[in-house]
């Protein structure tokens, strides 16, 4: 019976298992799926987004729209329902959607984390743009699964430029400048020649900007002394919403000569120094001041306290001989008391020896009489007395 039980059981678990009763039996769960990502850019597909030395390069939205080509879309599938999706950007934003005519989504738009739940779907979809050509990375995790990808953003057009001209040079110098030219966020624009605009100056022509943004160009000043002028230019157009873009920088010039200013220099130190000498000494001539008002209050401050200890020191002395006449009056006072209570003594003491002998007298007298008396009384047959 036994053997014919087990063996009825058999094809009972087969279809328990094929049927997925057996798992719930047991109390298990089954594991969260793993979602597949797709990366792709308008429509064209990146693979190799998850290394960072190949990420997906985008243009930042310069415009002030964040459209197809300035992000990367995120398209999710295989997620298992009733999920959550959490998206980390560094060094870039998170968007729902696209801009549109309807919804515009500007470049301010966009959040660097988020936790999307799919509810019973098994899809979700993001996209991420940046405004900095520096790497930046999305990092999506789902179910236990998690993915980075890497991303940057490609230079937008020519917006700012920023150079500082030389304040005072020196006649028939050569010096090289340099201006930077940047976009609207502030990244390096690449290949721009800026125009030059000047006024009793000789230039080069300004090499195109480099990887850094850099145009340098090198420019002669004049062998006379005088006003110059230079205006640094770049063809940029203003973006709406946005802050107005640095067209042109102009500087006015003062070209000095060089013994002159070298003239000036050190008069300008000579007086310099003179009145920091005169300071000096104005203040060496207070520190003086100050120490002899000290070397005075400390003196008389030892003075006072000399004479404070000599009339202590005579308090004390006259205080000593004070006592010491006490001491002695006291002395003689005790010796005085002394012999009084001596003579005191002799006399009382002989006073006493001649009561003594004044008693025994009386006493030798009365006994006599008593023995007189207890004499006659028995004579005469009286009582006696003791």
């Amino acid at each position: 019976m036994k053997y014919g039980m087990s063996v009825s059981r058999k094809p009972l678990i087969a279809i328990l298992l094929a049927s997925g009763l057996f798992i719930s039996l047991i109390g298990a769960t089954p594991a969260n799926a793993t979602p597949t990502v797709a990366l792709s850019v308008n429509g064209v597909v990146f693979t190799t987004a998850n290394v960072s030395t190949t990420p997906v390069v985008i243009t930042v939205p310069s415009d002030n729209s964040v459209d197809a080509l300035d992000a990367l879309r995120f398209y999710l599938t295989g997620i298992t329902p009733g999920t959550t999706v959490v998206v980390t950007a560094q060094n870039a934003l998170i968007i729902p959607a696209l801009s549109t005519s309807l919804n515009s989504v500007k470049s301010t738009a966009g959040v660097a984390t988020g936790n999307y739940s799919v509810g019973t779907g098994t899809t979700y979809e993001f996209f991420a743009f940046t405004r900095s050509t520096a790497l930046g990375t999305i990092t999506i995790t789902n179910g236990g699964s998690t993915f980075t990808y890497y991303l940057k953003g490609s230079a937008g057009l020519v917006y700012t430029i920023a150079y500082t001209a030389q304040a005072k040079p020196y006649t028939s110098t050569i010096v090289k400048q340099s201006a930077k030219i940047t976009d609207v966020f502030g990244n390096a624009v690449s290949g721009v020649i800026p125009t030059l605009a000047l006024i009793n100056l000789t230039s080069t022509v300004p090499t195109a900007s480099n990887a850094d943004g850099v145009s340098e160009f090198t420019l002669t000043y004049p062998a006379t002394p005088g006003k110059s002028a230079i205006s640094v230019a770049i063809p940029a157009v203003d973006v709406s919403d946005l802050a107005a873009s640095v067209k042109s920088i102009s500087a006015f010039i003062d070209v000095v000569d060089a013994a002159n200013e070298i003239a000036a220099v050190a008069a300008a130190r000579a007086a310099d120094k003179t009145a920091a000498d005169a300071a000096l000494a104005a203040e060496k001539t207070a520190r003086a001041a100050d120490k002899t008002a000290a070397d005075a209050a400390l003196a008389a401050d030892k003075a006072a306290r000399a004479a404070d200890k000599t009339a202590a020191d005579a308090a004390l002395a006259a205080e000593k001989t004070a006592r010491a006449a006490d001491k002695t009056a006291a002395d003689a006072a005790l010796a005085a008391e002394k012999t009084a209570r001596v003579a005191d003594k002799a006399a009382n003491d002989k006073s006493i020896a001649t009561l003594n002998t004044k008693v025994a007298a009386l006493t030798k007298q009365i006994a006599d009489l008593k023995a007189l008396y207890n004499k006659l009384a028995i004579k005469f047959k009286q009582k006696t007395i003791k």
